[in-house]
């Protein structure tokens, strides 16, 4: 480089570039370096003073990058422009690989010979990994064949490693209470449900500004007493927090025992977006519980009759059909029992209705007692009552109804001031191959009107 370049870039380059946000770096036409300004030293790590007169390939993370760059673009015979951005692997005086949007190639004279080459470096490492990031995130939050906890849980691992934070916790804060709900360790040392005060935890600082918060080294900053430091020496941590239809729900927040580089703006912004689709699908999976829950709810009122709570005429046809198919394909026993109230007319016309409705009632919460797992009970219409008892044959049905019998017999109704004792009678038969729903039915009605013909208060079989 003549003694005219040496003035103009040690007269005229400092005062140009020292204030641009890009990294400059100038090299003469053997590629030696010549100039760094200010952000150059700042990003490489390094002084002009270090590095001035050794090769640009100092610069470079690989041999094959320098190598590529003086064919293409550094050399005295280079046609491109400084428009042409290209990426490239370079590293910091201490070793550290980070990715550089670069501009540059060759600066002529008036006779348009070569005198220097100039690049213009912007690290871009944390834009293309928080790119990366989003891509994966995208991937997650589609994939139709993972639930809700196999996403959180992708997420967390995500975060964890773009953040280059071991501990991921998805909570949920109640007041002090701060709850995990998931949570990443990698000694898993984290469970779910697992409960601290919520002031002894980062997620305080997230929770007092409603923003997300970053510390990378908790041991050198204003927080160094917090009792999360002091319990758990946690270094590192960055945090958002988690909404519900616009109600904080909890945080999202990664943390590590070791110091990490300073959290820029792009990581806030993506732990933002990783705690806003966990509060979408948390808000979405409420919203499906709650449909389930009145989906159930109406099917149980579907299926139940509002007075006892027992089933209904209309399940209960269902369930019949559906045993006597099983009976018929696997040969299973079965026992149908018509239940009724014995003088119900007389019990209603003497004390009045809301008597007749209280034994109906009562004999409800008797047959929630003393039902098997299996047995199903409901009313088949006014005072009679429908028992389809699976896996059950006529001696085993024998023993549950007449404790029915007795139990009914044995319960006091009371009624404006008045006792009352009711009665029912029961006619049951068994299975029989070639049964219909009508024939079985009929069988079981027979015998109930044996049981109304031999006194009444007892049971009798067809």
């Amino acid at each position: 480089m003549n003694q005219s370049n040496d003035q103009y870039i040690t007269a005229i380059l400092p005062s140009l570039f020292r204030h641009l946000d890009t990294a400059v770096v100038i090299a003469d036409t053997d590629r030696r370096i010549q100039f760094f300004n200010p952000q150059a030293e700042a990003l490489f790590g390094c002084s002009l003073a270090d590095v001035k007169g050794a090769s640009a390939r100092i610069l470079y993370a690989e041999q094959e990058d320098f190598t590529a760059t003086g064919k293409d673009r550094f050399n005295t015979h280079s046609v491109q422009t400084y428009y042409d951005a290209y990426v490239v692997r370079y590293k910091t005086a201490d070793g550290h690989v980070f990715l550089g949007e670069t501009h540059g190639g060759p600066v002529c004279n008036e006779q348009q010979v070569v005198t220097m080459y100039v690049a213009f470096i912007q690290d871009i490492s944390t834009r293309v990994e928080v790119e990366s990031a989003l891509n994966q995130l995208h991937s997650i939050t589609s994939a139709r064949n993972l639930d809700f906890c196999r996403r959180v849980e992708r997420i967390l691992s995500l975060g964890c490693k773009h953040f280059n934070l071991p501990i991921g916790i998805l909570s949920q804060i109640n007041g002090q209470r701060y709850t995990i709900k998931y949570a990443q360790h990698p000694d898993n040392a984290l469970q779910s449900g697992q409960v601290f005060d919520l002031k002894e935890t980062y997620c305080y600082h997230v929770y007092e500004t409603n923003e997300a918060q970053g510390f990378h080294h908790v041991s050198q900053s204003d927080i160094k007493t917090h009792p999360c430091y002091e319990h758990f020496d946690l270094e590192a941590y960055i945090g958002a927090p988690i909404f519900i239809d616009g109600e904080r729900y909890g945080t999202l927040n990664f943390s590590s025992p070791e110091p990490t580089r300073p959290f820029v703006s792009q990581d806030y912004e993506l732990v933002r977006l990783f705690a806003e689709w966990v509060g979408h699908e948390l808000a979405r999976l409420r919203d499906w519980e709650a449909l389930e829950q009145a989906q159930q709810l109406l099917e149980i009122q579907a299926n139940t009759d509002s007075l006892t709570q027992l089933y209904n005429r209309h399940y209960l046809s269902n369930a019949l059909v559906q045993e006597l198919a099983r009976c018929k394909r696997y040969n299973n026993p079965l026992t149908l029992a018509i239940v009724d109230f014995d003088n119900f007319k007389r019990l209603n016309d003497t004390y009045g209705h809301r008597a007749g409705d209280i034994a109906l009632q009562r004999f409800g919460n008797i047959v929630r007692e003393e039902s098997r797992t299996n047995d199903i009970y409901g009313r088949w219409g006014g005072e009679e009552f429908l028992c389809l008892l699976p896996e059950t044959d006529l001696s085993g049905a024998e023993v549950v109804l007449k404790r029915l019998v007795e139990r009914v017999h044995g319960e006091e109704i009371h009624v404006d001031g008045q006792t009352i004792r009711c009665t029912i009678s029961i006619g049951y038969t068994g299975f029989s191959a070639g049964d219909t729903q009508d024939s079985i039915i009929q069988r079981a009605d027979t015998a109930l009107y044996l049981a109304k013909e031999n006194g009444r208060n007892r049971i009798e079989k067809q």
